[in-house]
């Protein structure tokens, strides 16, 4: 006997309504930046990261922004080739590179900040006072229980329920 196939509706997966948020956000953040220059949106969030001063090493940028090593490293390479950013190597390891920005750096900055602070300030006047506290609370938690990979089956929640 085989398990009834269960009807699922895409639209009320949480998942799902998180990936297609993501995209839509990441689509207006692509389309304000594409309006002052050829910047990617992973080679903004890097410079954004750096200006910012909340990191400013390698390692610690791309943990930062959540970028895989293999695209960090060439959205890095294209910021350097761009002459927006420059890369010292650390003293202590030279694994490592201190990340500033150039000149250049730090006029995309002035240009493009004020847009992506008022984009943040306008996704933020979407929501309630109650709504924004529970929005920050709610990703927190999600992002925590994100860290597991392994989840009891239906089964052994029934039996623990039905035991308990």
């Amino acid at each position: 006997m085989t398990e009834p196939e269960m009807q699922i509706d895409v639209e009320l997966l949480l998942p799902f309504q998180i990936t297609q948020l993501h995209a839509a956000l990441n689509a207006q953040a692509r389309a304000i930046i594409s309006k002052h220059g050829d910047l990617t949106l992973p080679q903004w969030r890097i410079i954004r990261l750096v200006s910012s001063g909340v990191a400013s090493t390698t390692t610690a940028v791309r943990k930062a922004a959540h970028i895989d090593k293999g695209q960090f490293s060439k959205t890095l390479n294209a910021l350097v080739q761009k002459e927006l950013v420059e890369l010292t190597p650390l003293a202590q390891d030279k694994r490592q590179y201190s990340i500033s920005l150039t000149v250049e750096g730090r006029a995309a900055i002035v240009r493009l900040a004020p847009e992506l602070d008022a984009r943040h300030a306008h996704l933020l006047d979407a929501l309630s006072t109650e709504e924004r506290a529970v929005i920050f609370s709610a990703i927190q938690a999600l992002a925590e229980a994100a860290k597991r990979t392994e989840f009891p089956s239906e089964q052994s929640v029934e039996e623990s329920v039905s035991n308990g």
